[in-house]
């Protein structure tokens, strides 16, 4: 497991196409641009991995950024992650 820092950076799930030749190695997928930094799979999920960019770097390099990944063939989709708070239950919910 990993600790993800929304703070400090954006993440990208990056879903990929059957067939893909990232699936065989997908830390790869960094090297499609330089701002990019795989951080692993998503959960059991073997098409989907999680990569990141720095937040001080995302605003000039959006667009790049996922222009690449889509470019860059065996890429179905590319999802910006957002932080969002988990609601706690409370006792009477159960």
């Amino acid at each position: 497991m990993y600790a993800l820092n929304y703070e400090a950076n954006t993440y990208l799930a990056v879903t990929l196409s059957p067939g893909s030749t990232y699936f065989q190695d997908p830390a790869t997928l960094a090297a499609v641009h330089p701002s990019i930094s795989h951080v692993g799979q998503v959960g059991p999920l073997q098409d989907v991995q999680l990569m990141s960019v720095p937040k001080r770097d995302w605003d000039g390099v959006k667009e790049e950024v996922l222009q690449s990944l889509m470019g860059s063939g065996g890429i179905g989709r590319v999802d910006i992650q957002v932080a969002q708070q988990r609601a706690k239950r409370g006792g009477d919910e159960l």
